[in-house]
């Protein structure tokens, strides 16, 4: 089941991408694409407003169980670095507030939570293929790692990443 839904949805963005458009913005040492959306309370946020910051987006789904699994951990790194300027914008492709809202009930997390309801970030700005996608954002606002798949906030070699591009603007 999993395997179809991955199916499924990389199915859906490769009908639904623009031709000609370029991967390169979402290779790393690329500009990270700006965005402008709305967090959950009505709050704009614009990936470049948190320039001179670390930045991690990470695209997710209320249907996606590998989303859902990695969000716990993800909110305790935000909340163990928040303060040493880490941001954490997690986008869903979810585009109403109900399905969010119903996550919430059971996976509270305090980084803010945006909507995509146009598909223009996922889709033509970040070509998000399969979730759940993160990528790293470096001081600068440029990528400086992007991953598929479920991750491991808590591990010691992401925490060791998130360290060294606090204190360096670098990953090792």
């Amino acid at each position: 089941m999993k395997l179809l839904s991955y199916i499924i949805c990389l199915t859906i963005l490769l009908v639904l991408q623009p031709a000609g458009l370029s991967r390169a913005a979402t290779e790393q040492n690329t500009p990270a694409p700006d965005f402008e959306l709305i967090d959950l309370a009505g709050k704009t946020h614009r990936l470049a407003d948190y320039r001179g910051k670390v930045v991690i987006i990470n695209f997710w789904a209320s249907w996606c169980p590998e989303c859902l699994e990695e969000m716990p951990s993800l909110d305790r790194l935000y909340t163990r670095f928040s303060k040493q300027d880490l941001i954490v914008l997690g986008i869903t492709s979810d585009r109403k507030k109900d399905p969010v809202l119903e996550v919430l009930k059971k996976i509270p997390v305090t980084y803010p939570l945006l909507l995509e309801t146009g598909g223009g970030v996922f889709i033509r700005k970040y070509i998000v293929i399969g979730l759940p996608t993160t990528v790293l954002v470096d001081r600068r606002g440029f990528i400086a790692e992007r991953i598929v798949g479920r991750t491991d906030f808590g591990s010691a070699s992401f925490s060791k990443k998130i360290q060294e591009l606090l204190h360096t603007g670098r990953t090792p």
